[in-house]
């Protein structure tokens, strides 16, 4: 815009002087007309130059400063930034309330945490005198509902993302009569870092290496299966492809010692691998396991105490069939205890001269998912676990020994989009001991879920 109007004064110049020698031979007073028109011209174009040069420079002058408010913006918004630059942090969950309804065969459970979902060692049993009435109850809330934060980061040396994630079941803080104020508890908390393609190391808490989750039935209770394996806990893990290694806290739960959870000797040590074959997806995974306990109830005295090695073992997989699959899982070892349905068997037992004695169990289930259509979907699953628990020559309370589990669910869900979803569920279980007394619980199960 500079350069275009000095060229056209030039230009309109040059027109006015050729028009002024054609007008030469009207005489001097035409001539003189045609000057003053020129210079008025001039004068008149030289203003107009004036004034845009004048515009430019104060244009020149805003640009500046828009440009150094836009950078001390640009500053203001990296100092206020919630996460690190190169960061990104994303959230979600879902909200799901849960509508129970139950039938217990053998009178009333002594935990309520049974009425919220299917914890299958508190099923009631027949009394030793051999009466009971039937209870029901019903209970509706919304304690499965989570949420969680996630981090991911590419730096030189790969990805570094973390994971925070809570919920608010099993807490015991709060009560239904007027504000139903449960607190939240940790679900997950773990660090991962990629450093190669196929590889990484994982710290923190989330689920057991031991556990394929993937192989888990759609159930609507929150845990399902009698039979499957299911534990959270902190843990180092380490991938390699297929292969994950991992060292994970250790607790310890005996019969006939009163101090649960104590351990003093190595974590626990599992292996897994996770393969592949078409539509078929599957894993196995081995764990060693040293229990022990020591008699500290006179905390300064040393009492009974002793350690054992145990074993097990998991094989699990899903099937895709088109839009359906069908899932499975098998259990099995002399140290499974605490891993496979919510602790429905302890690890092992102490005899009467104070050794810990190993038992063997087992447990698994199948499920099948039948999509109807895009809307409509069931899943059906049935579970069993056994355990070969020690005579009463071994063990005094032997026979009041949970001996075997078995669970059935049945679903019907309809989802109007992908992450909105209305469901029913049928759910049975039942739980035998040692002397064949035995419980059975039948409940209904209505969700309404919604995930973001």
């Amino acid at each position: 815009m500079k350069k275009m109007k000095p060229l056209a004064l030039a230009v309109l110049t040059a027109s006015a002087l050729g028009s002024t020698n054609l007008a030469l031979a009207g005489g001097s007073a035409a001539v003189d007309d045609r000057i003053a028109a020129l210079e008025a011209q001039v004068a008149e174009l030289t203003a107009i130059l004036a004034a845009q040069q004048q515009a430019n420079v104060v244009q020149e002058e805003t640009i500046a400063a828009n440009t150094a408010s836009i950078q001390t913006n640009v500053a203001d918004i990296e100092e206020a930034r919630p996460m690190a630059k190169g960061t990104k942090f994303t959230y979600g969950g879902f909200i799901q309330l849960d509508s129970i309804a139950t039938d217990y065969s053998e009178g009333k459970p002594g935990n309520k945490l049974i009425d919220d979902f299917l914890v299958a060692s508190l099923i009631p049993v027949e009394p030793a005198e051999g009466k009971a009435d039937s209870y029901s109850s019903f209970n509706m809330h919304a304690k499965t509902s989570r949420f969680f934060f996630t981090t991911a980061t590419n730096t030189d040396v790969g990805k570094i993302s973390s994971r925070i994630e809570l919920d608010f079941i099993l807490s015991g803080s709060g009560d239904e009569r007027i504000s139903n104020s449960w607190n939240s508890r940790l679900r997950h908390a773990f660090l991962k870092w990629d450093y190669s393609e196929n590889s990484s190391i994982m710290a923190g808490q989330s689920w057991s290496t031991f556990f394929n989750v993937g192989a888990l039935p759609d159930n609507l209770d929150f845990v399902g299966p009698v039979g499957t394996i299911f534990v959270r806990q902190p843990q180092i893990r380490w991938t390699m492809g297929g292969l994950q290694l991992a060292v994970e806290n250790a607790a310890t739960r005996l019969n006939g010692v009163d101090w649960d959870n104590d351990h003093e000797g190595i974590p626990d040590l599992i292996a897994r691998y996770n393969g592949k074959w078409g539509d078929f997806g599957w894993s196995i995974a081995g764990m060693t396991r040293e229990l022990s306990y020591e008699d500290r109830s006179v905390s300064s005295v040393e009492g009974a105490n002793d350690s054992q090695f145990g074993y097990a073992l998991s094989l699990a997989g899903k099937w895709m069939l088109g839009a359906n699959d069908l899932r499975f899982m098998f259990n099995y070892g002399d140290a499974l205890g605490r891993y496979m349905g919510l602790n429905i068997f302890n690890d092992g037992y102490v005899d009467a001269s104070g050794d810990i004695e190993t038992i063997d169990q087992w447990g698994g289930f199948i499920a099948y998912r039948q999509v109807w259509s895009p809307r409509w979907n069931s899943t059906f699953s049935y579970s069993m676990a056994e355990a070969d628990n020690p005579g009463v020559g071994d063990y005094a309370s032997a026979l009041s020994l949970a001996e075997s589990y078995q669970s059935a669910h049945a679903s019907l869900n309809y989802e109007p989009s992908p992450k909105l979803r209305f469901g029913g569920e049928l759910i049975w279980a039942e739980k035998e001991l040692e002397d064949g007394r035995s419980g059975d619980m039948s409940r209904f199960q209505f969700a309404a879920k919604y995930a973001f």
